[in-house]
């Protein structure tokens, strides 16, 4: 697993400098923002939280907001704790970890992939969100359960070891056993991209990952702004900079750092896969959601489009005036309010289980 970097005495100095920047911003932004008409996000709360976030990805290097926000590990284990929860950990081949959340004897189960541009941990919020979705779940008389992996992150390791973990932690559902009819796949952004990497490689496997076992269609995949495309030149880029929590040069960096040197393909760059090969996907259904205002966006539904070509069993849900992956990276600052992508999966689920 990758360990939380140890600064250098600069790189310390360094992040107390950084931060008086990001504070500098807050400011800024908070007097501007009132005057931000349709280039900033519809909500003045959100439109502070993502250009103050935005500054902190620019500003810090990756080692620092590794050092800033611990472990995916560490940030499960304090959550827990937080919530007076029972944590329980598996160890998971090539060096991952696997965290639940809910019961792990559960009639369904959700394999979930973390977002974070490969390079950042999983954050509190990913944790309270299907926390709370499953709890909503299972009062309404579902039974359903989260297995958060907890992968290694870059620079420290490159594509495809994060493929590979992600492989490792659906084989280890697999083998508890459990159906594969009561199997999900999930993720965001980054991890978004591995769900549907996953999802590849069970028809269509990696040339360095071993195979799948060849198992019956699984329940199904969602992924929130699955980052498919790294390309950067869709109008969204341009039109949501202003809105959005992500910026251009920060997805630049962390796509080079996952590829490592080596070629897009396939499974690292979901969108670079031929039409026909989702054809074979071997999933019941899937829910795709992004919002209106991010900058993925135009990627993403240009992959949606051919998706459901061939994959007709796909919902889109498009969040009007939402950011990236509202719910986790939109929670601090929206209050209580329930996303349009937070709602559309809490649909999703409770029609299908």
């Amino acid at each position: 697993m990758t360990l939380n970097p140890q600064l250098s005495l600069w790189e310390k100095a360094d992040l107390i400098a950084g931060r008086l920047s990001v504070l500098s911003t807050a400011l800024y932004t908070a007097i501007t923002g009132l005057f931000r008409g349709q280039n900033g996000a519809k909500e003045y709360s959100l439109h502070v939280g993502n250009a103050v976030i935005r500054k902190m990805i620019l500003r810090l290097s990756t080692r620092q907001l590794q050092y800033m926000n611990g472990s995916t590990s560490d940030v499960y284990s304090t959550f827990m704790k937080q919530k007076n929860l029972h944590p329980e950990t598996v160890p998971l081949e090539h060096g991952a970890q696997g965290h639940w959340i809910g019961n792990p004897e559960a009639k369904y189960v959700v394999v979930y992939y973390h977002g974070g541009g490969f390079a950042l941990p999983g954050f509190p919020n990913h944790l309270a969100f299907y926390n709370r979705l499953g709890k909503t779940l299972n009062e309404a008389g579902h039974d359903i359960a989260f297995f958060i992996l907890s992968y290694s992150l870059t620079p420290q390791a490159a594509y495809p070891t994060q493929l590979q973990q992600a492989v490792a932690a659906l084989r280890h559902i697999l083998s508890t056993p459990r159906s594969p009819s009561k199997i999900l796949l999930g993720g965001d952004s980054a991890g978004g991209n591995l769900a549907l990497a996953v999802l590849l490689h069970l028809s269509h496997p990696h040339p360095e990952i071993d195979p799948l076992p060849d198992i019956a269609p699984l329940a199904g995949l969602f992924a929130f702004a699955p980052w498919v495309d790294f390309g950067n030149d869709t109008p969204s880029m341009q039109e949501n900079a202003g809105k959005d929590v992500i910026v251009r040069e920060s997805l630049e960096s962390w796509s080079s750092a996952y590829l490592g040197g080596k070629e897009a393909d396939a499974w690292s760059e979901p969108s670079r896969a031929p039409t026909e090969w989702w054809r074979e996907a071997k999933v019941e259904r899937v829910l795709l959601l992004v919002g209106r205002d991010e900058v993925l966006f135009g990627g993403i539904d240009a992959f949606v489009e051919r998706f459901q070509s061939v994959v007709p069993n796909t919902t889109y849900v498009v969040g009007f005036h939402e950011t990236h992956v509202a719910p986790v990276y939109g929670a601090d600052f929206l209050g209580n309010k329930e996303t349009q992508q937070g709602k559309g999966l809490k649909e999703w689920l409770a029609s299908h289980l």
